[in-house]
């Protein structure tokens, strides 16, 4: 998910500018990395006219989920709407403030408004494993890089060390909501164990939040992975292994 967050200054320190088109900064992250930018908003403070509207088009281009600040007017809301970019206003506190809340929102939705369930829950006793993948071949499939533009999931229930039960699930997509949109998938259909080719510490916090263990893991195959979990090749993801990048 990509947050912009205005600011008055560019640092997660600042406070939340209330202002939207005239605000100095817009402070854009990137929930699955973790990683910030600082947009400095010049252009957008000495604009004569339109820059509620001008800023909108600008969060656009930045592909921007969700914009958090104190005000928006009645022409940027119609832009905003357009391009599907939620807004929170009345926002207070300072940026790294705000970015710290999002994890336990997404969590909180996971748990009181979970989507239908797809799956029904594992035979007692079982685990039920989840690993991203670009097709729905079960254990045959590829695994994915992304853990949350994958085309499917592979959900693997296993008990006493043998796998039970394999379900392709499809993925819903990367939208509205970002790399939050897989924990509340997966936390509504019974997965307590994920395995990612990599992930960035938000939405790892994310998932911890909801009770699933998320393990790093190699292997070309969801079958192969599947063996070296089996045999205890695998370990948690710990926080110095999550995923830099852009906001992209």
């Amino acid at each position: 998910m990509i947050i912009a967050v205005t600011a008055k200054e560019a640092s997660l320190q600042s406070e939340v500018d209330p202002r939207f088109g005239r605000a100095a900064y817009f402070l854009i992250a990137n929930s699955s990395t973790g990683e910030v930018y600082a947009h400095d908003n010049t252009e957008g403070i000495n604009a004569d006219n339109g820059a509620g509207t001008g800023a909108s088009q600008l969060l656009a281009e930045y592909k921007v989920d969700v914009l958090y600040t104190g005000h928006v007017g009645p022409k940027a809301a119609e832009v905003l709407d357009k391009a599907k970019i939620a807004y929170h206003e009345h926002t207070e506190g300072t940026v790294e403030e705000v970015l710290s809340r999002i994890p336990q929102e997404a969590t909180q939705q996971a748990i009181e408004e979970p989507p239908a369930e797809t799956v029904s829950a594992p035979k007692e006793g079982s685990i039920r494993l989840a690993i991203p993948a670009d097709s729905d071949a079960g254990l045959q499939a590829q695994r994915s890089g992304h853990f949350g533009k994958c085309a499917y999931y592979t959900l693997i229930d296993i008990k006493d060390q043998q796998v039970q039960q394999v379900v392709a699930m499809q993925n819903g997509g990367h939208v509205q909501g970002g790399c939050s949109v897989p924990v509340v998938l997966l936390h509504a259909n019974h997965v307590n164990k994920l395995i990612v080719a990599g992930i960035g510490g938000r939405p790892l916090q994310g998932f911890r939040e909801t009770g699933i263990e998320v393990y790093a893991g190699i292997g070309q195959t969801v079958q192969e992975t599947v063996d070296l979990f089996l045999n205890d090749q695998l370990s948690p993801i710990s926080n110095d292994q999550v995923c830099g990048g852009g906001p992209q």
